[in-house]
């Protein structure tokens, strides 16, 4: 059985670290405008959301123009349908 987890993604330069499943996989990123806010879920097995069975993985938000790193593995692109913006996140591997 699987189950479906939403994580808050902060819009910065800086890599965050989630605590999900190793086989957990990103199905979707949204920019939700009514909270200004980058969202991602992931599908993960459902006992899962116990500790022992989560790594930290590292995601970053990056902007369009920016200098992504060759060990950067595509995700998703979300826009903010209100302004001219686009948030690629981009999950990095080393």
């Amino acid at each position: 059985m699987k189950t479906m987890h939403k994580h808050r993604l902060e819009i910065s330069s800086e890599a965050q670290q989630l605590k999900l499943s190793a086989e957990g996989v990103v199905r979707e990123v949204a920019y939700i405008q009514q909270e200004r806010a980058l969202y991602l879920w992931a599908e993960v097995p459902a006992g899962s959301v116990i500790d022992a069975n989560q790594v930290e993985r590292s995601f970053k938000v990056f902007s369009t123009g920016d200098g992504i790193p060759d060990h950067a593995v595509y995700i998703g692109t979300a826009h903010d349908v209100m302004a001219p913006e686009a948030f690629h996140v981009y999950e990095l591997t080393e």
